[in-house]
């Protein structure tokens, strides 16, 4: 039998918490850690427990939700966050996704999204709902000749298996193919899209569609 996700939930206001306590409590694939209603306890909790993801807010006394996901991801690689705020200004959702968010959605989704958005991000994948993806695509600006550009399939499948956390060494293994030849992907799509990173790849992909 498959080991329930582990979720810690951290929000301010306790209506908003004890409502997301009661929503996920009944879904028979996770399990609630912890709850926290600042951003210290936040912190605190991480140290003394485990966790697979922190379902998190960004306006929090203490530290906000951005300093909590600079320091989860800087001290535990391994834990993954999801953004659950009111927040969707672009220069926001970029910011967290630059520090490693595997997801991030707005307070008026739908249980429906924020439970499969849960289960991928816990199956090692990304979930931005419709309105951040938006977001990130007015925001994403580059030269026209880089817009639309054409990947290959090949290229796709090394794409995917990036926004679900394989190394290179994970990829080559997973597509038969050499480390060198990964590296190579890599490279072409950085040159074909203009981004600097593997979180600017990433943002270029879910604006243009390539990821979902």
């Amino acid at each position: 039998m498959t080991a329930p996700i582990r979720l810690l939930i951290a929000d301010d206001h306790k209506i908003v918490l004890d409502g997301l306590v009661a929503l996920l409590e009944t879904e028979p694939d996770f399990c609630i850690a912890a709850t926290a209603h600042d951003g210290n306890e936040v912190l605190d909790l991480v140290q003394r427990m485990p966790f697979d993801i922190c379902l998190l807010d960004i306006n929090m006394p203490g530290p906000d939700g951005i300093e909590i996901t600079r320091v989860i991801r800087a001290e535990y690689p391994d834990y993954r966050i999801i953004i659950l705020t009111t927040y969707g200004e672009k220069e926001i959702i970029i910011r967290l996704l630059q520090l490693g968010v595997a997801g991030y959605l707005l307070k008026n989704s739908t249980r429906q999204e924020l439970t499969a958005a849960i289960k991928k991000v816990a199956a090692g994948g990304y979930y931005f709902s419709d309105e951040v993806q938006a977001s990130i695509a007015q925001d994403y600006t580059e030269p026209p000749a880089q817009q639309g550009v054409a990947l290959t399939q090949r290229e796709r499948e090394v794409l995917e298996l990036l926004s679900r956390e394989y190394t290179n060494d994970e990829i080559a293994e997973e597509l038969h193919i050499s480390f060198r030849t990964v590296e190579t992907h890599r490279k072409n799509m950085m040159q074909k899209t203009g981004a600097s990173n593997l979180a600017g790849l990433l943002r270029y992909a879910y604006g243009q569609g390539l990821l979902k």
